[in-house]
């Protein structure tokens, strides 16, 4: 197998999805899921992205994936010996959110269990065999300074106001100690063309890159709000993570209430507004 479809493999046969209808149930990637996983792993240059960026829009499997790559780097076919892993989000209860499916997942698990620790009052889970560490860290509790992370995840990193962030600079600058980090980020759209992660997607798509993956779902502006077409373009996982009838309702919602359509426009049809 290839690099991606190892760490495919290894979230297929070993993470338990954490929540929800299916939960305790082996993990089933969705087709957006694994393109974005081979295009970071397998990018035909014998060695794996530096950065990779996956847009779409809210309820997509977007907090189960970045658990899932941890894991992948923790203790799956990722790991480096003392290397750490970091997941990063704006607030306590967001970056909690992270560490709570991962450390779900990994108890679920009767293969993954035996072989890390789950540190709650840290947000911290150490992977014994590679002596790995994974820590979820907040920006607004101001531990983004301090140690390597070789590999670090940022969640909704749309929610950045302007083209700016110390929080996200600590993060990047930190890396400089290894010579080919990982930078993920997955997160829906931001408001403005400014902000920092349209710069980011922007930018991606600009250079093109082959060690930057940008994988961007996002409805055409020229469809209407209840065009069920436009829906699937920015819900990738329409149908497996996120329900149809809850998205029809909020449409209905949006053509109705003109104040309620830039929302449902930037969350659920993933555009910039």
């Amino acid at each position: 197998m290839t690099r991606g479809e190892r760490v495919i493999a290894f979230i297929e046969r070993y993470c338990y999805v954490p929540e929800g209808d299916l939960v305790g149930q082996r993990m089933v990637l969705a087709y957006f899921q694994r393109l974005f996983i081979l295009a970071i792993y397998d990018t035909g240059l014998n060695r794996r992205a530096r950065r990779a960026i996956l847009s779409i829009a809210r309820k997509n499997g977007k907090t189960a994936l970045i658990a899932a790559l941890v894991l992948a780097h923790l203790v799956g076919p990722e790991a480096q010996q003392n290397a750490r892993i970091i997941s990063g989000a704006l607030s306590r209860k967001q970056a909690a959110e992270v560490f709570n499916y991962a450390s779900k997942m990994v108890m679920l698990s009767p293969e993954l269990s035996p072989l890390v620790h789950v540190v709650p009052s840290g947000k911290t889970i150490l992977g014994l065999p590679m002596n790995t560490e994974y820590q979820a860290i907040a920006a607004e509790a101001g531990t983004a300074h301090g140690g390597s992370p070789v590999v670090a995840i940022l969640d909704e990193l749309g929610q950045i106001k302007g083209p700016h962030s110390s929080f996200v600079e600590a993060i990047e600058t930190s890396q400089g100690a290894y010579a080919a980090p990982l930078l993920i980020a997955i997160s829906t759209q931001a408001p403005t063309d400014d902000d920092l992660f349209s710069r980011w997607i922007d930018d991606a798509l600009a250079v093109e890159d082959p060690l930057v993956v940008c994988h961007v779902y996002s409805t055409p502006e020229h469809y209407d709000v209840l065009d069920p077409e436009g829906w699937r373009i920015a819900n990738p996982g329409l149908g497996m993570f996120r329900n149809e009838d809850e998205l029809a309702e909020w449409a209905q919602r949006a053509d109705r209430l003109p104040r309620d359509a830039s929302s449902f426009r930037c969350l659920y049809l993933n555009q910039r507004v």
